[in-house]
């Protein structure tokens, strides 16, 4: 019994590590800094609205990190605590049962926290196999460049 249950853990292990991310990006926010997120559709007959995922932290304590985010006009809050399974959230760019049939979506992971500088970084992970959409990254800490833009 034991080996059957190591062996689903060990196979749904191995099915996350082999995600392969289209973007990424790694932001490292003070208090209240927001980054954002452009995303755009490549194709026009496509009858989605661009959007603009934005996102912020707001407090640190007990090793928990109280963020906000927003896109399409859904606005959440989420607490994530850095190295356990409530370390990140996913946000469905796409809505399901759209004319896309991919799932295209964004992953948002607290990696650390520097007490010293009161830095948080967190890493931006977009999902999109088919190439659908293009993503430009707002760092609020980027000198000359405020726009990353998407390959």
């Amino acid at each position: 019994m034991s080996r059957i249950f190591l062996a689903v853990l060990l196979l749904l292990g191995t099915l996350q590590a082999a995600t392969k991310w289209k973007y990424q990006y790694q932001f490292d926010l003070k208090k209240d800094q927001v980054a954002k997120v452009l995303i755009s559709f490549r194709d026009k007959k496509v009858s989605l609205r661009n959007g603009v995922f934005t996102f912020r932290w707001t407090l640190y304590k007990n090793r928990a990190l109280s963020t906000f985010s927003s896109y399409q006009k859904v606005e959440s809050q989420h607490v994530l605590y850095k190295g356990y399974a409530l370390g990140s959230f996913e946000v469905e760019l796409v809505p399901i049962g759209s004319s896309l049939v991919d799932r295209i979506y964004l992953l948002v992971v607290f990696r650390d926290f520097d007490k010293k500088k009161g830095v948080a970084k967190i890493d931006v992970f977009i999902k999109d196999d088919n190439l659908k959409i293009l993503a430009d990254f707002i760092d609020p800490n980027a000198k000359g460049k405020n726009v990353t833009k998407s390959r």
